[in-house]
């Protein structure tokens, strides 16, 4: 179920990467979360398939789990690969350069397969912490969109990254409240120790 997703989520990706990017707001807020979904649920599927026991794989598994123990690695590469692909320069440059875009692929592709595996790992208090950086980041990275009066990316228009500002916004309230209702049980576990 989770590969056919992954593949269903890549090739939709694939499919509208013109139509996706041809708004900022689309490429931020649509395109690239479609491609990290990808690999969220490529791990996803990995981690419920039978390939996942084998010796060859074990070892490999059990290396990353060495150093992947608490997620924390795993979520400050996933930050990092967030706050590049907030920068207007790197959405510039995945439109005019083949080998950039295919390394946004890759890259969110891969991001989401270790934040799958990182999420799993890290107890609620690092997830809390990365959350909260990863919000307060986007809120940000959304109002410097919408208050700057000049273009930050040569290919979107001024209304474009007013729009992308706002929805990053939105976004850096929805997301916490979304995992604060999906945690909640284990929260209140957490606060009444």
């Amino acid at each position: 179920m989770y590969a056919g997703m992954s593949a269903a989520l890549l090739v939709l990706a694939i499919v509208f990467n013109t139509a996706m990017t041809r708004s900022m707001a689309m490429h931020m807020l649509v395109h690239i979360p479609l491609i990290l979904f990808a690999g969220i649920c490529a791990s996803a599927a990995w981690c419920s398939s039978r390939w996942a026991k084998p010796g060859f794989w074990k070892r490999r598994v059990r290396n990353w789990k060495k150093y992947n123990e608490q997620g924390l690695p795993g979520l400050l590469l996933c930050s990092l690969v967030a706050a590049y692909w907030m920068i207007p320069k790197s959405l510039d440059d995945v439109l005019l350069l083949q080998g950039m875009a295919l390394g946004k692929y890759a890259g969110l592709f891969i991001s989401g397969m270790v934040l799958f595996n990182s999420l799993r790992r890290a107890n609620s208090v690092v997830k809390l912490f990365f959350l909260g950086n990863f919000s307060w980041m986007m809120a940000i990275v959304g109002l410097l969109y919408q208050e700057e009066t000049s273009r930050l990316c040569n290919a979107y228009l001024l209304s474009d990254q007013e729009v992308a500002g706002q929805g990053l916004v939105i976004l850096a309230v929805v997301v916490p409240i979304a995992w604060l209702l999906t945690e909640r049980n284990r929260l209140c576990r957490l606060m009444s120790k």
